[in-house]
């Protein structure tokens, strides 16, 4: 279900999937995120060369799920809620997310100047997609053997953990 999130500072409409986007997990996962990227969106002229980013709030505006892990930490592996394409994605259930003051945030342009909001998080944009992505990079692997979403903080696929890397 397509509906209109906001007008950019230019007057584009962005619009996202209320149900089955990535996006809406994120709205789901985390209070107040939906007014969080508005506001961004609201103060920000669009255009098709930059549709990735984050940006420093200069605030704290919540916490991210994405750390940096080591041999010490209890790691699972599961797939999550609207992400089966993405694959098997790594959790640890042994550390607890840290507050942050970035937003990131991923656009698709639409042919009619219109955007889709495609997924949004508090966090910084800098991790590669994840191994078993079909545009995974050679940084991937690396990346994600070092690095784990906390668990509980994204839903996941019933029945979809597993306890051993399975790439």
């Amino acid at each position: 279900m397509t509906e209109l999130l906001c007008l950019s500072k230019n007057k584009k409409r962005i619009y996202y999937d209320s149900v089955n986007s990535h996006a809406s997990t994120h709205f789901a996962d985390t209070l107040g995120l939906r007014e969080l990227v508005i506001e961004v969106l609201e103060n920000r002229d669009l255009d098709n060369d930059n549709l990735e980013f984050d940006v420093d709030m200069g605030r704290p505006i919540g916490t991210s799920d994405v750390l940096e892990t080591n041999e010490s930490d209890e790691i699972v592996y599961a797939i999550r809620k609207n992400r089966s394409e993405q694959g098997y994605v790594p959790f640890t259930k042994s550390r607890s997310a840290q507050p942050s003051t970035n937003l990131s945030v991923a656009l698709v342009a639409n042919t009619d100047e219109t955007y889709q909001l495609s997924s949004v998080w508090i966090g910084t944009w800098d991790d590669p997609p994840f191994p078993q992505q079909p545009h995974a990079t050679l940084e991937s692997k690396p990346y994600w053997s070092t690095h784990a979403f906390v668990w509980g903080s994204q839903e996941i696929e019933p029945n979809s953990e597993l306890k051993s890397c399975p790439w």
